[in-house]
C-alpha cells in the first residue's frame, strides 16, 4: 500500500442515531461553505473517511461531515442541522431526494437512458458522483469517506434502480489527494450503449474520461445542433464525436469536420458514428493537434459558419489558472480566423479552477488580437442532472460561450 491508509468498506459506520467523534475548529466558522480546511482545525487522530461531528472553538456544533486529516479538505459537511444524524438514514433521504430530481422533476427518463445521479455537493454529498448509463450505474469517488459508505450508496442506490450493475472508480489524483486507495472492482461490460434524444453513443465506463461519457454537455449539443441546420461545422477536440455526430444527426449540418489528438478516441468516434447510421463520408474525422490543424485551415483560407471548442480539463488547480486562460485565447483567437463573418463559436471550459468572468475575459483578449467583435448570445453551464450548492461556487464548473464573430475591419 505504501503512503496509502488501509480503508475497508463498511467498517467503522456508525449505528442509526449513534455518536460521532467530535473535532473542533480553532475558531469560529464563518461562511457556509461545506469545505473546512485543514489548517482551520485542531488535529484529530481519527482514520481516513471517518463520520464526524464539528464543533467551533466555544464548543458550538458547527456540523456532522467526512474527517480525513490526510487531506487538505479535512472535513467535507454533509449537514449543519444538528436534528439530523449522519448514518445510513441520512445517505437514504440524500439518494432518494437526488433520484427524484432527475427522474421526477426533470423526467430524464422521458428522453435519455444515462445522466448524472449524484453531483457531489449539489446533492447534499460531497465527495461523491455517481452517473447511470443504462442497467450500469458509475460510483466515482473523490473522499475516502465515501469509500468507507460505499455499501450504504450502493445499497440505496439499488433500492431506485434494482438489477443494476455498479462500477466504483477513482482516478489516482484523488487517491492521492485523500491518502487511501479507493480500489473498486469492475461490474458488467466495459462500454455500453447510451440513448440520447435520437443519438447513440459508445461509452467506456473504465477508461473513458470522466465515469465514461460528457454527459454534461448533453443540452449544450443538441442546442448546438440547432445552429448548425445546413452549416458547415468544425469541431475541436471531438473527443468520441457527442458534438459531431449530434449536430449531424439532429442538425443535419451540411458539412463536419471534427478533430482531435486521441486516436483511440476516433476511433471510437467513428464507431459512433457507424452506430447512428452515417455514411463513412458524413463526418471527416482528423486526427491532429487542434492547433495546428486550425493555423492550416487558416493558412487555407478555409472557412466555417461553425466552430466548436470543448478541450479537456485545462487547469485542475488555480495555480494552473494562469496557464489555462493562456490556451483558451490561442485556441479561440485560432477559431476564430477560420469563421465566415456572423459565424457562431461554441467555446467551453470544465476547468472549475477557471471562473466564468476570467474565461469571458479570455475570449474578450481573443477578439481583440482576431480583430474581431462578439455577440454572445448565450452563456450556459452543465445539464440540470448537474445541480451546484449556491454555498459551494466550484460546483458550477462548466462554462459554454455561444457567441457569433464578425470582424471589427475589413
Amino acid at each position: 500500500m505504501g503512503l496509502y491508509a488501509k480503508v475497508v468498506p463498511g467498517e467503522g459506520l456508525p449505528a442509526s442515531g449513534g455518536k460521532l467523534p467530535v473535532v473542533e475548529m480553532k475558531a469560529r466558522r464563518s461562511g457556509d461553505h461545506p469545505w473546512i480546511y485543514r489548517r482551520m482545525l485542531r488535529p484529530a487522530d481519527l482514520p481516513p473517511g471517518s463520520l464526524v461531528e464539528v464543533c467551533d472553538r466555544a464548543g458550538q456544533f458547527v456540523g456532522r461531515g467526512i474527517y480525513n486529516g490526510n487531506s487538505e479538505i479535512a472535513v467535507r459537511l454533509l449537514t449543519t442541522d444538528e436534528r439530523v444524524p449522519l448514518d445510513r438514514s441520512f445517505v437514504a433521504g440524500a439518494v432518494a431526494r437526488a433520484v427524484s430530481l432527475r427522474r421526477g422533476r426533470l423526467r430524464l427518463d422521458d428522453t435519455t437512458n444515462s445522466y448524472r445521479l449524484i453531483h457531489s455537493e449539489g446533492d447534499g454529498l460531497s465527495g461523491l458522483v455517481v452517473d447511470r448509463y443504462g442497467e450500469q450505474i458509475v460510483i466515482q469517488l473523490y473522499s475516502a469517506g465515501f469509500f468507507r459508505m460505499l455499501p450504504w450508496v450502493r445499497d440505496e442506490l439499488g433500492r431506485h434502480f434494482p438489477g443494476a450493475r455498479f462500477h466504483v472508480r477513482a482516478d489516482h489524483r484523488s487517491e492521492k489527494l485523500e491518502g487511501v486507495k479507493m480500489d473498486g472492482e469492475p461490474a458488467g461490460e466495459s462500454s455500453v450503449e447510451i440513448r440520447e434524444g435520437p443519438c447513440r453513443f459508445l461509452a467506456d465506463l473504465r477508461k473513458g474520461h470522466k465515469t465514461g461519457f460528457f454527459l454534461d454537455q448533453r443540452d449544450n449539443r443538441t442546442f448546438a445542433a440547432d445552429l448548425a441546420r445546413r452549416a458547415s461545422v468544425l469541431d475541436c477536440f471531438c473527443y468520441t464525436g457527442g458534438f459531431a455526430i449530434t449536430c449531424a444527426v439532429r442538425g443535419e449540418c451540411r458539412e463536419i469536420r471534427a478533430v482531435d489528438l486521441d486516436e483511440k478516441a476516433l476511433a471510437v468516434a467513428k464507431e459512433n458514428a457507424r452506430l447512428n447510421g452515417l455514411a463513412e463520408d458524413r463526418v471527416e474525422w482528423i486526427h491532429g493537434d487542434v492547433f495546428d490543424v486550425l493555423r492550416e485551415l487558416r493558412a487555407a483560407k478555409r472557412l466555417f459558419d461553425m466552430a466548436i471548442l470543448d478541450p479537456a480539463k485545462m487547469a485542475v488547480s488555480r495555480e494552473e489558472a494562469h496557464r489555462a486562460l493562456d490556451a483558451y485565447t490561442d485556441m479561440n483567437k485560432l477559431a476564430m480566423g477560420v469563421l465566415r463573418p456572423g459565424g457562431i463559436l461554441v467555446s467551453c471550459s470544465c476547468s472549475g479552477a477557471v471562473s466564468e468572468p476570467d474565461f469571458l475575459l479570455a475570449l474578450r483578449c481573443a477578439a481583440r488580437e482576431a480583430s474581431c467583435n462578439l455577440q454572445v448570445f448565450r452563456v450556459a453551464g452543465a445539464a440540470p442532472d448537474h445541480p451546484f450548492s449556491i454555498h459551494c461556487p466550484e460546483g458550477r464548473y462548466l462554462k459554454a460561450v455561444f457567441s457569433r464573430v464578425f470582424p471589427s475591419r475589413p
